[in-house]
């Protein structure tokens, strides 16, 4: 099926399961459609999307799409959409791949997952070298839903939304923080902060006031989000007019807690879109159609008036022990050290909302020219996209204080750190984008004898600017492709394009990018004929894409103001007279990067029920842009301009395979994909290293590098007498223990080494898929890992205790060395910081694979029977949905996903119910 996978085979729109269809045509996009039984790219397709609802689409495709690598990302709803790769990392640059909505460069998140018929990934040469300068990295085509000939189609559909924080730290408590405080003074030779007498107050909480216990997480955060999700289409059509409209509405209230202690307004994480869809194919004449696409999205979000961040880094900072929430006076507590109380951050900063509004459209004209050529047609397509963001802002500074008490009195004393300010206001344009798209195309179609042909050639233009200065950059291509059949099984692709951008040298703005594919489908041979075999072909394609994303202007010389000069004026008297410098080197040469792609692969489809497709790539990918600084001495004296001499390889494999069938009145479906990529610098313009193993070269992008270690000094007398001299920093017992990686009896920077994998992209991406349905009765589940990825575990307080004023995990507490656990796992606390010990390292480089099921649905489709009663209702479902259910990794305290001082990732449950009418 020529490297086409539609996951769940397809599931149907209402999610009953059903058998895959033999032949299908897929869109590559630029006005190129292909039947994908002689295709000889990899391409992957799936239509299985309505499995999960999801505030950002790109969330929907977990494993759902072989070769495409999609990463959770933490924060509020409005910014926690995925990561995606297509077959791992190829440059040190930008790896991420072109997304194109109905042809245009748009968001796949500005859409509701209603409106999503399919989504594609290409992947190889003949399809990404149609999209010339911008392909190197893949491409994701997003198809929306269109109308069809026939009565009217309507549906309604509500979802109600709860959410869960996912693995929330546990830090200690009052008295344990002052106690480890107390350690860790000591253990950098200080006296320590806290008596016997005040450790008591903390322990018994005598003076809560003062010696507090205060869990920041329980005080800040609620247990659930809540959101409702409200859809609602229409789709039908005579031959004349088809037509598909879409009215979705959604919104999320997040996990913060005090958030109604202020008159008049709410600090809470609010958001709330609506998007309202019309898409419209007009028959005008025998020979004309116009495709109308209208898309309105309108957006806001609420949250308090200090940033999302901000408010996490404190919850994951402020000791339980520094200060309670409020005085005993009522007035929010802090103390010099400690200025952002998280539950005032929250409650006590005011709030800020935005508003987003974006209008897509776009029209597409289609002339059939047979009765001139037969096989014959023509048509352009424009896109003119807007976008504008404002934003209100009502903050203000709140007051606090610190509260002290004489023990042996109990008398108390305050001091005011800070009054509380008022509420003003601000508001602000954030962001005004402009994007216009022109395409003009004809495509030939012939069939003779046992010959087919499909033909196109393409104009399209390309440009973009937004509010800020030296932001607009625009995009020309000039392509033809040719797809050529011989007798339904030797198959022939070409295509070669011209691209520009204007991002680079006007003198050097074109590049030229060929590719070939060619394919044998061997089920059509004689001697494989066989009524079991449906497809079995061989595929191979070779060709070459570019990237060029790049910043503007970095082929300019630029001027800026420089420091003053002293000159003798009229009377001789030296007068200071500013002057200009030079703050950019122009990049002499500057090109695009060239990403030179080889793939094979098979398909094999047998007994209507079984699907299978293996694939093997290679990627070199040449004139990456890289830092010329190691090749220039630094004597030179300003930033010395990057050059295109950076080349990486990046190979591997991938598999997937679809089982469906149906027993009696059992339906089931079985599937799974796996993808394997590593890449390896093969040249970056590095500095010079004395050893081999520090060199990065040879090794795979963002590898993490760092020392090794062997221990944990339990005494100062193995420090003595180790002999190996540790000169990162002051060394004490119970600090670690590294490699001496070359023997020279010292520990610095010539002892780092590769420590795991890469940090950015998993080598190892796989996943699998079940579906079971009686009577109407299913359950689905989708489980999706990924292997060969590492993280470096620095999470302030969780890793990084005490220091900078941080606060301490309940792990770090019971597992640190100290005098009374000398066997203990981590490091000393230390209050100083410590040079040995909170580098990076392998003991804080951990091993991130993980398993997550995904996606758990429990449905019932109501019996036609029944419906037919009623008169009007043609489809009743109701469903149950789990996301993010459990997760099996080593990390354990955090998401392997997620692991720094941030908004949580969440488990998601859904329950709702489907109309069709």
């Amino acid at each position: 099926m020529a490297g086409v996978l539609c996951s769940l085979g397809v599931m149907a729109q209402e999610d009953t399961l059903s058998v895959r269809q033999n032949n299908e045509v897929i869109e590559l996009g630029r006005s190129v459609a292909l039947d994908t039984k002689e295709m000889t790219g990899a391409i992957s397709v799936t239509s299985n999307l309505s499995h999960k609802n999801s505030i950002k689409p790109s969330n929907q495709l977990f494993g759902t799409l072989p070769g495409l690598a999609v990463l959770q990302k933490a924060g509020t709803v409005w910014e926690n959409g995925a990561t995606l790769y297509i077959r791992g990392n190829g440059s040190s640059s930008s790896n991420s791949p072109l997304v194109l909505v109905d042809g245009f460069e748009r968001s796949i998140d500005e859409l509701s997952s209603e409106e999503i018929e399919s989504v594609s990934v290409l992947k190889d040469a003949v399809a990404t070298s149609l999209y010339g300068i911008r392909g190197a990295n893949g491409v994701i085509l997003v198809k929306t839903k269109r109308g069809t000939v026939g009565a009217p189609k309507i549906t309604f559909s509500y979802e109600f939304n709860m959410a869960t924080p996912k693995r929330l730290p546990e830090f200690a408590d009052g008295y344990t923080y002052a106690t480890a405080l107390n350690e860790a003074m000591r253990n950098d030779g200080l006296a320590p902060r806290y008596s016997n007498t005040e450790l008591d107050a903390f322990k018994n909480q005598t003076y809560p006031g003062v010696y507090p216990n205060v869990d920041w997480l329980d005080e800040s955060l609620r247990d659930m989000s809540y959101g409702d999700n409200v859809n609602f289409t229409a789709q039908g059509g005579s031959k004349f007019v088809r037509y598909y409209t879409m009215l979705n509405f959604l919104d999320n209230r997040g996990i913060l807690k005090p958030t109604s202690d202020n008159d008049g307004y709410s600090t809470q994480l609010k958001y709330t879109r609506l998007n309202i869809r019309t898409n419209l194919d007009i028959t005008v004449t025998p020979t004309t159609t116009v495709q109308l696409n209208l898309l309105g999205n309108f957006t806001e979000h609420n949250r308090p008036g200090e940033s999302t961040d901000n408010i996490f880094s404190a919850l994951f900072q402020v000791p339980s022990g520094a200060f309670p929430v409020k005085t005993d006076r009522g007035i929010w507590g802090g103390t010099t050290n400690y200025s952002n109380n998280p539950v005032a951050l929250i409650s006590g900063r005011g709030y800020a909302r935005s508003q987003t509004r974006a209008m897509y459209a776009d029209v597409h004209m289609k002339q059939d020219l047979s009765a001139i050529l037969p096989g014959w047609t023509a048509g352009f397509k424009v896109g003119i996209d807007n976008t504008a963001s404002y934003w209100d802002n009502n903050t203000k500074n709140f007051g606090y204080e610190s509260a002290s008490v004489d023990l042996a009195t109990g008398e108390k004393s305050y001091s005011t750190l800070r009054n509380e300010g008022t509420l003003g206001f601000s508001k602000s344009v954030g962001s005004v984008a402009t994007h216009f798209n022109l395409e003009f195309y004809t495509n030939y179609i012939k069939q003779w004898n046992k010959h087919s042909l499909n033909a196109t050639l393409l104009y399209s233009m390309d440009k973009a600017k937004t509010k800020s200065q030296n932001s607009g950059r625009a995009f020309m291509d000039i392509v033809g492709s040719a797809h050529y059949a011989y007798n339904n099984r030797y198959l022939v692709d070409f295509s070669l394009s011209g691209s520009a951008s204007s991002i680079l040298d006007p003198d050097d703005r074109w590049g030229i990018f060929p590719a070939i594919g060619a394919g044998w489908i061997l089920s059509e041979e004689d001697f494989m004929q066989r009524d079991w075999l449906n497809l079995l072909k061989v595929r191979a394609s070779y060709g070459i894409s570019g990237r060029a994303d790049y910043s503007v202007n970095l082929f300019q010389d630029i001027y800026g103001s420089g420091n003053s000069f002293y000159f003798q004026n009229a009377t001789n008297v030296p007068a200071s007279s500013s002057g200009m410098k030079y703050t950019q080197m122009g990049i002499d040469g500057l090109t695009y990067e060239k990403s030179h792609k080889l793939n094979v692969g098979i398909d094999f489809r047998a007994w209507n029920k079984l699907s299978v497709t293996l694939d093997a790539f290679y990627d070199h990918r040449t004139d990456i842009l890289v830092s010329n600084g190691g090749s220039i001495s630094q004597i030179f004296g300003m930033s010395v301009p990057k050059i295109n001499n950076g080349v990486v390889d990046n190979k591997g494999v991938e598999a997937s395979f679809a089982w469906d069938d149906k027993i009696g009145n059992v339906k089931y479906h079985l599937g799974g994909q796996f993808t394997f990529a590593r890449n390896k610098i093969k040249n970056q313009n590095e500095e010079y290293r004395p050893y081999d193993y520090l060199k990065r070269t040879g090794n795979s992008l963002n590898q993490i590098y760092g020392y090794e270690v062997v221990g944990i000094y339990k005494s100062q007398d193995e420090i003595d007498n180790r002999g190996v001299e540790q000169l990162l920093g002051n060394v004490r017992p119970g600090d670690l223990m590294f490699k001496d990686q070359n023997g020279d009896n010292k520990i610095d920077a010539y002892d780092e080494v590769p420590l795991g994998y890469n940090a950015t992209c998993p080598e190892i991406y796989y996943s699998f898929d079940l579906g079971l349905e009686y009577k109407g009765f299913g359950v689905y589940a989708l489980f999706q890992g990924v292997g060969n990825y590492s993280k470096v575990l620095n999470t302030a307080s969780i890793y990084r205790p005490i220091v900078s004023n941080n606060t301490i995990s309940t792990y770090y507490w019971e597992n640190r060395w100290s005098e009374t656990n000398p066997n203990g796992t981590l490091p000393r606390l230390t209050y100083s910081g410590s040079d040995n010990n909170y580098n990076t390292n392998s003991m804080w480089v951990t091993d991130a694979s993980f398993l997550k099921l995904r996606t758990l649905e429990l449905y019932y489709n109501f019996p036609t029977r029944l419906l037919k009663k009623t008169g009007f209702l043609a489809g009743v479902k109701v469903f149950a949905r789990g996301h993010d259910l459990f997760c099996l990794d080593g990390i354990d305290l955090r998401d392997p996903e997620s692991i720094g001082a941030e908004h949580p990732t969440m488990t998601q449950y859904a329950f709702g119910f489907n109309l069709s009418f």
